[in-house]
């Protein structure tokens, strides 16, 4: 009996901590279920919070571009403004005459002062008539002046337009050549002599700076992208009538190589850029300068101008043989 009584109580005290445990546990258990709710406010709290931050950045951002647009209209304005006073000077230099635009075609009787005598019909009469004649014949004489003053305006419109083009890769004449033979320029070691096939009906002559990057072997009968446009220009006593397109770094130079199946003359075209290239690049507009900078091959070697390649239409794209993210010159 003794024993039973020993078991039973140690079974009772067993019991009552493991009920004490449980009571704490659920106080613990309680109190995180709590701390999570408040955590889940906050973070909603937060969440509004970092919304309405973006929702205040966003009209800020808003706020400063409409200023900014606001600023750079007043400007385009006082452009505007500017060169009507120039093309109004323009046209008084060339005889064109200027006539102000009244607020109103009808004639008001309150023009006139009362003590002003208001125009009346006056009968014909042989002194009107010669009048009449000699402001024909003056009449004439304007028309002459004004029409001359128009036809000099249009011709210095038509002048002018090639400089109101934008300044594009298209108006580069940018054509495949074949590099028929190479030579050694006779009087500058670092310069190649050759002549090039670009589709017409004799070869050009091309002076290129290649002699320390390609090996004159290199340069015989190779196909190259040629710059065709380019004011000719004499190179130690050799003019040079074209250019030879590179993908260029200060370490190393490869020429551009158009694509398979492509022949002598094939001109190299952009996407989104048409139009005809000039005739002849003006070295005064400094328009190859403009371009260049946004010539370079990509990271696949393929050469592009603002990232859209250089392409031969049904044949594909032109490219450096390893270099990668080069200039092009």
């Amino acid at each position: 009996m003794k024993e039973e009584h020993v078991f039973c109580s140690c079974e009772e005290k067993f019991l009552s901590r493991f009920l004490v445990k449980m009571a704490a546990n659920n106080a613990v258990l309680n109190r995180l279920e709590q701390k999570g709710a408040e955590a889940d406010q906050v973070i909603e709290y937060l969440k509004q919070q970092v919304a309405l931050l973006k929702e205040k950045a966003i009209l800020q951002a808003s706020l400063r571009e409409e200023k900014k647009l606001r600023v750079e209209n007043a400007k385009l304005k006082k452009e505007i403004e500017g060169l009507k006073q120039e093309l109004i000077q323009a046209e008084i230099r060339n005889g064109v005459k200027q006539i102000a635009v009244p607020p109103s075609t009808a004639v008001s009787t309150e023009v006139f002062p009362d003590n002003v005598p208001q125009p009346t019909a006056v009968a014909s009469s042989p002194v009107s008539k010669d009048y009449v004649k000699g402001e024909g014949e003056e009449k004439k004489k304007k028309e002459k002046v004004e029409k001359k003053g128009e036809k000099e305006k249009k011709q210095q419109t038509a002048a002018g337009s090639s400089d109101a083009k934008l300044v594009d890769v298209s108006r580069l004449d940018l054509r495949v050549g074949c590099i028929i033979t190479a030579e050694k320029h006779p009087d500058a070691d670092s310069l190649y002599v050759e002549q090039v096939d670009v589709g017409e009906a004799s070869p050009r002559t091309v002076v290129s700076g290649l002699v320390k990057h390609v090996p004159l072997d290199k340069m015989q009968n190779r196909m190259a992208i040629l710059l065709c446009n380019l004011k000719p220009a004499k190179m130690r006593g050799v003019v040079s009538q074209a250019m030879v397109m590179c993908a260029s770094s200060p370490e190393k130079v490869e020429i551009l190589a158009p694509p398979p199946g492509a022949v002598p003359g094939d001109r190299i075209t952009f996407e989104g850029f048409p139009g005809d290239p000039e005739k002849e690049l003006n070295p005064k507009k400094k328009i190859w300068e403009q371009i260049q900078p946004d010539l370079q091959t990509n990271d696949q070697c393929v050469a592009t101008y603002k990232g859209v390649p250089f392409e031969v239409k049904g044949r594909g794209v032109c490219r450096a043989e390893t270099m990668a993210n080069s200039g092009i010159k």
